[in-house]
């Protein structure tokens, strides 16, 4: 009976294994862990979480009767960001900008910082809604009967009551004035605070 042996796959980082002084996340498969007061470790698997932590599952180098896995949190050195170019930067300001609805800095690309800004408020800029325009409140006046009174309804709340139709009229054309008048009260107060 013939059999076949299959090469040995190393799985792991192509460099030569390290000594590290200390548990850390920049440990690859096949390193070695040699902390005081510790037996002599080395990483057999390696994993990164989705939050960042990483899994190590290391054994003693002195015996092989024992596993241990250890999950790391992150550390300095990788908290920090990778630096990035004037485009990145400018991409991510106006993306800021556009999820915050604000006026963009930037319209034309006339240098890469602007080019990125434009692409990235662009990118999450949202297109305006086409919003009719109000239709101008109206009011009616109705006789009641059995009451012998006129009301006066804007929309559907009757608003109030006349003994007559001219004085019905009025109280109509008062109240949808007013409430013209704080509309256009309120729009200017937000205007101000716009600018």
């Amino acid at each position: 009976m013939l059999t076949q042996t299959k090469p040995a796959i190393q799985v792991g980082s192509e460099s030569t294994p390290k000594i590290w002084d200390r548990a850390t996340t920049k440990a690859n498969i096949g390193d070695t862990i040699h902390a005081p007061f510790m037996p002599v470790m080395q990483v057999v698997n390696k994993d990164i979480y989705t939050d960042g932590r990483v899994w190590l599952k290391v054994k003693p180098t002195n015996a092989s009767c024992y596993t241990e896995e250890w999950v790391l949190d992150r550390e300095e050195d990788d908290l920090l960001p990778p630096s990035q170019t004037e485009f990145e930067q400018a991409f991510n300001h106006g993306r800021l900008d556009a999820t915050d609805n604000s006026i963009p800095l930037y319209t034309e690309a006339t240098c890469e910082y602007s080019k990125g800004y434009v692409e990235g408020y662009n990118a999450l800029a949202k297109p305006p809604i086409p919003t009719s325009p109000p239709k101008p409140r109206t009011w009616s006046v109705t006789y009641n009967s059995n009451w012998q009174w006129y009301v006066v309804w804007v929309g559907d709340r009757a608003i109030g009551r006349a003994s007559d139709h001219e004085e019905a009229e009025r109280i109509g054309q008062k109240y949808v004035a007013g409430e013209k008048f704080w509309q256009e009260h309120r729009e200017r107060v937000l205007a101000s605070y716009a600018d």
